[in-house]
């Protein structure tokens, strides 16, 4: 096919935007799998837009020409056989069928997409009268629902006189007997399987950037050709107030599907409850006037609060309408983890077969599927879920079935082994020391026989955990039973993870805490009243390819403290099945280098062919003039700069470093980012530079801030930060930021204009080489991917970082910017540079040279703006 080269667009598109949108059709069309590098600040959201939809419009529009064309050539061949055959109506008849059978077909599936068509015109239909006003229509369906409510609302408080309550809890807690058959799905409902439109699966990291996508599809020419459908979760679009004060997500998800699940019982049913004198409250939003909801989600490019503001107006659940939309959805936005977690995928009924998924913002993808399915489970879960198993078998012995039996014996048999591991007996508890316990490390078939659990159908024993819900009747169980059946609380310090890396390290280093404390927060955000639902988690991984993942055994100082961890080594095994399944495949993002990792960890590793694989990087549209890039070797005294882990407390060089913040700020006008290598160096700093008096001369030209410990503290210093630089007074010229690399500044946040006249990084921030889990990295891919992969892995994990710390700065056309990186190992580094930084890039052995390249950046500017 010839390249198209006209794309709608809300203005004259840059060159660059016109090429990505070129490249970006051309990917779809012939299926490939594209990683598309477009620098912050390129218009790269619009040019997806624009270039995926006037795609899918245009393959829409074919799909229909091709099938009137191929029927067409049918019905010709058909006359040509009848003309062949004239007066032998045997032989006609014959030649005939086949043809008129793939007639049938094919106006079956051409019916397929007019119907679509048809069902989105009478959507809008129905939104332009009830938006022009069937207002008493309204008002009697307003007043209709609270009637109901109240019935139902009297009933059960009439029930409630003569139910015994606790009847009807066990009767809910109690394991039925499963039908091997049977399909436990959270939706029943039975899709039709007509001849789909193909859909554009849109994926980005969170809700606030797909909110932007919307944005920009608003203002793009197709904002009302599309049906846009954003997917998210119950603690997103939740309105019943009760479900969502809950808080924690597997207990919304959990109460939720109960409350679904009796909003859909017969007349049969209701009259078999009332015998058995059940309660039967379900949610006052299901199913409500959802017609109107998908109308207006169809036909509207409604972003996830205005569909949240619809529903309430309407009493109607926006979380199933948005999963119901889906079908007749054409783009349908989601989260990483709603495409990414096939179990996730699934119940929401997100099918990427033959369809386009484009996920944005997919630098850290690899590092995304391997934190979603990594899965870390303590001691106090254990011990907690054991107790609770333990207690709920002795309160239903009496009504479980043999099968059931079973099963709860080889869950508990596993949960003892388990604590086996971590030092502990069955009859431990979280804050008792352990006994017999080392760290050690395991490939999957190694733990099974090492941890006794072998003999364990661990495919059988999870579908029962699933098909059953047994980890939502243990947490009813313990909600009904309270506290005082829950094994003791461990001590509040957290020394598991510690203790371990101080075994591998004897130092007690500040930068080993660093690494673990993102596991210490993974372990404890799950909440201890539903321990099943993390084990749960823990067990699917050992379906995993053996040489795929990894597990640790880290024993605490105490049992409850002490954690087992898979650790996914290959990100690609739970990408394979979208890579086989999609049409076509677009990782896209400001600075997608080493490009080489996405193919070769990613689509090769996932089974792809190589000549399906693509690229595309353009250049910046900044003019070259408005960057400029220093790599400082050495400070204003000659000290030279590196800033390595042996000479992160030297003194000397942090002196050397204040020296030359100060000189730096004597220069830049407006917004300075400071980015450290680590949390543990930038105290370090800071307080050296309070103490020798260097700090209070930086905030003389400088309002000083720091990068918060608290994310919802961000917006505020942020806020602050832009104020100080507004609002400078003389001799202040400014504000200047430190933050951390990879920290909650180092991503997604904007530093355009005044914001971000220099962005400073120090050091070269390397991961923790003494890490057990990054060497099983680094071996599993000198082992499985290449020779040099581990050792080019371990050097992209650091430039890789910086890179999105230097992609803050330039965000738009007009804005200009400086660099300066100060470490003279960065020498040596430049080709791993993004290639519009690398086209400024100057070596400065000597501070002068960069203090004078820098002063004549700045005048130039500042005479430019006043000849304005």
């Amino acid at each position: 096919m010839g390249g198209v080269e006209e794309f709608p667009f809300p203005f004259e598109p840059y060159p660059i935007q016109s090429d990505f949108m070129r490249n970006l059709y051309a990917c779809l069309e012939q299926g490939n799998l594209g990683i598309f590098e477009s620098p912050t600040g390129t218009g790269k959201t619009l040019s997806i837009i624009c270039g995926a939809l006037k795609w899918l419009l245009d393959t829409k529009e074919k799909q229909k020409n091709q099938l009137l064309k191929s029927k067409a050539d049918l019905e010709l061949q058909i006359k040509e056989i009848k003309k062949k055959h004239e007066g032998d109506w045997f032989s006609a008849q014959t030649e005939q069928m086949t043809l008129n059978m793939e007639i049938v077909s094919l106006q079956q599936k051409f019916d397929a997409l007019l119907k679509r068509e048809e069902k989105i015109k009478n959507y809008k239909q129905k939104v332009k009268q009830y938006n022009e006003g069937k207002i008493e229509n309204k008002k009697r369906d307003v007043n209709k629902w609270k009637t109901k409510r109240e019935n139902e609302t009297e009933n059960s408080r009439l029930d409630e006189k003569v139910e015994n309550i606790d009847d009807f809890m066990d009767t809910d807690l109690i394991l039925q007997e499963l039908d091997k058959h049977s399909n436990d799905s959270e939706d029943d409902d039975d899709n039709e399987s007509n001849e789909q439109e193909c859909k554009i699966y849109f994926c980005s990291r969170t809700h606030s950037q797909l909110s932007q996508f919307i944005g920009e599809l608003k203002k793009s020419p197709y904002n009302d050709k599309v049906s846009l459908v954003p997917i998210a979760s119950r603690n997103n679009y939740c309105i019943n107030s009760k479900v969502k004060a809950l808080k924690n997500m597997n207990l919304i998800n959990d109460l939720c599907q109960q409350l679904q699940r009796k909003s859909k019982t017969t007349s049969k049913d209701e009259k078999t409850i009332k015998k058995s004198k059940t309660k039967t409250t379900s949610c006052p939003y299901m199913p409500g006037n959802q017609e109107i909801l998908i109308a207006e989600i169809l036909t509207e490019i409604k972003d996830i609060e205005d569909i949240v503001k619809t529903s309430e107006e309407l009493k109607t659940c926006p979380y199933y309408s948005t999963r119901k939309s889906i079908e007749d959805g054409q783009v349908i936005l989601v989260p990483y983890n709603s495409i990414l977690h096939k179990n996730t995928r699934e119940s929401l009924g997100i099918d990427i077969k033959n369809n386009v998924l484009i996920i944005d913002e997919a630098h850290n993808l690899l590092e995304a599927i391997e934190r979603m399915h990594s899965v870390s489970i303590t001691g106090k879960h254990i011990l907690q879920c054991l107790n609770q198993l333990t207690q709920y078998q002795e309160k239903f012995k009496s009504v479980l079935t043999a099968k059931n039996v079973l099963h709860l014996s080889q869950l508990s048999f596993c949960l003892k082994k388990l604590i086996k591991l971590l030092g502990g007996t069955s009859k431990s508890l979280p804050n008792d020391k352990p006994k017999n316990a080392d760290n050690k490390l395991f490939g999957l078939d190694e733990f099974e026989i090492s941890a006794e659990i072998d003999t364990i159908n661990i495919f059988d024993l999870l579908e029962f955990i699933i098909k059953s819900k047994l980890a939502h009747k243990l947490r009813g169980y313990a909600e009904k039973y309270g506290n005082e059946n829950i094994v003791a609380e461990p001590c509040k310090e957290k020394k598991g993870v510690s203790e371990f890396l101080k075994s591998l390290q004897k130092k007690d280093s500040p930068e080993i805490k660093e690494n673990i404390k993102q596991h210490e927060d993974e372990i404890d955000k799950d909440q201890i009243t539903s321990p099943l639902f993390v084990i749960t988690s823990f067990l699917e991984t050992l379906k995993t390819k053996c040489s795929d993942g990894r597990i640790f055994v880290v024993p605490g100082t105490i049992i409850g403290d002490g954690y087992l961890r898979f650790l996914l080594l290959n990100p690609a095994s739970h990408f394979s099945d979208i890579v086989k399944e999609a049409r076509a495949i677009v990782l896209a993002g400001g600075t997608m280098e080493p490009m080489s990792e996405f193919k070769d960890q990613l689509f090769l590793s996932a089974g792809a062919k190589p000549e399906r694989i693509m690229t595309f990087s353009c250049d910046h549209i900044v003019p070259k003039e408005n960057i400029l890039t220093c790599i400082l070797q050495s400070g204003p005294t000659g000290v030279e700069f590196e800033f390595n882990y042996q000479n992160r407390q030297n003194t000397k060089l942090l002196d050397e470093l204040g020296r030359t913040l100060v000189n730096l700020c004597n220069i830049i006008p407006a917004g300075i980012v400071v980015f450290l290598p680590s949390y543990s160096y930038e105290e370090l700093l800071i307080r050296h530079l309070e103490t020798n008096g260097i700090l209070a001369k930086i905030g003389l030209k400088k309002t000083v801030f720091r990068e918060p410990k608290s994310s919802t503290q961000v917006n505020l210093v942020l806020e602050n930060f832009s104020d100080s630089i507004k609002k400078a007074v003389k001799p202040k010229t400014g504000a200047i930021l430190f933050s951390v690399v990879g920290g909650k500044l180092s991503e997604g946040l904007n530093f355009s204009d005044d914001l971000g006249r220099c962005v400073i990084v120090v050091g070269m921030p390397y991961p923790n080489i003494k890490s057990l889990e990054l060497q099983e990295k680094m071996k599993y891919l000198k082992e499985n991917v290449n020779s040099n992969a581990g050792s080019i892995f371990y050097e992209n994990s650091c430039m890789k970082a910086v890179n999105q710390c230097i992609g803050r700065a330039v965000r738009h056309i007009n804005d200009y910017s400086t660099v300066v990186l100060l470490d003279k190992r960065y020498a040596n580094k430049q080709k791993a540079l993004p290639g519009w930084i690398q086209r400024t890039c100057s070596v400065q052995p000597k501070f002068s040279g960069a203090v004078q390249a820098l002063a004549r950046f700045f005048a130039a500017k500042k005479k430019q703006t006043s000849n304005q």
